[in-house]
């Protein structure tokens, strides 16, 4: 028969086992042997560029037959991702334990993306008058903010393993936007593959984090 627990025992002895994070508060040393609050999140944004990035990649072809129709509908695509994962950064924040400083950066990674989103469905409304370069150099923008964001979150956070895929993640973005930067112009279906296999390595990485991803979380002491 177990004993019971006294008020002044710490709750954690070793790491085996999920622990309580709120316990932390009481100024015991919590361990979380169970995946970050945002795993299903992280998996939801996952599933989201693997769907956007494999939809992108049957796109290549209607793009060679109807470039300004695809266009069109590729951007809106890419608007519509782009809100969603914003609203799932935004949303892992404000149900996160984490510190003040990697939540404040996931959050700002959010309304990163609702802004680009936002912008995204302006150049649409005027695909006509504006140069689709414009469209280039805002998903080119996207890509370095949102991986620099994530970088800095990836490497403030308290986890004890999966740190290595989530700086890979960032890391991608952001060099997939300096190669945007620094492309000539493509044409659209050269455009369009190199976004969609971009978007799809970035949500395989995603999926492996979610798997993978473990917290450490210490109160108190």
């Amino acid at each position: 028969m177990k004993r019971p627990r006294s008020a002044q025992e710490p709750l954690t002895r070793d790491p085996v086992g999920a622990q309580n994070p709120r316990d932390a508060s009481l100024g015991y040393r919590v361990v979380a042997t169970e995946v970050l609050p945002g795993r299903l999140v992280l998996g939801l944004r996952a599933l989201l560029a693997l769907l956007f990035g494999l939809t992108g990649l049957f796109m290549i072809v209607l793009a060679a037959l109807v470039p300004r129709a695809s266009t069109i509908l590729i951007v809106q695509f890419f608007a519509g991702f782009v809100l969603l994962d914003g609203l799932l950064c935004i949303t892992a924040a404000a149900r996160s334990m984490m510190r003040p400083l990697p939540r404040g950066l996931v959050a700002l990674e959010g309304v990163v993306e609702v802004v680009t989103a936002i912008a995204a469905f302006v150049l649409i409304g005027n695909l006509d008058k504006q140069p689709r370069g414009w469209i280039l150099l805002l998903i080119a923008a996207w890509a370095v903010v949102t991986g620099v964001l994530e970088l800095g979150w990836g490497l403030s956070i308290k986890i004890s393993r999966g740190r290595e895929l989530l700086v890979a993640a960032a890391l991608l973005s952001v060099a997939f936007g300096i190669l945007v930067f620094g492309w000539r112009p493509p044409d659209l279906v050269t455009a369009v593959w190199r976004l969609a296999v971009y978007v799809v390595f970035l949500g395989l990485l995603r999926l492996l984090v979610t798997f993978r991803l473990r917290g450490l979380l210490t109160g108190q002491s």
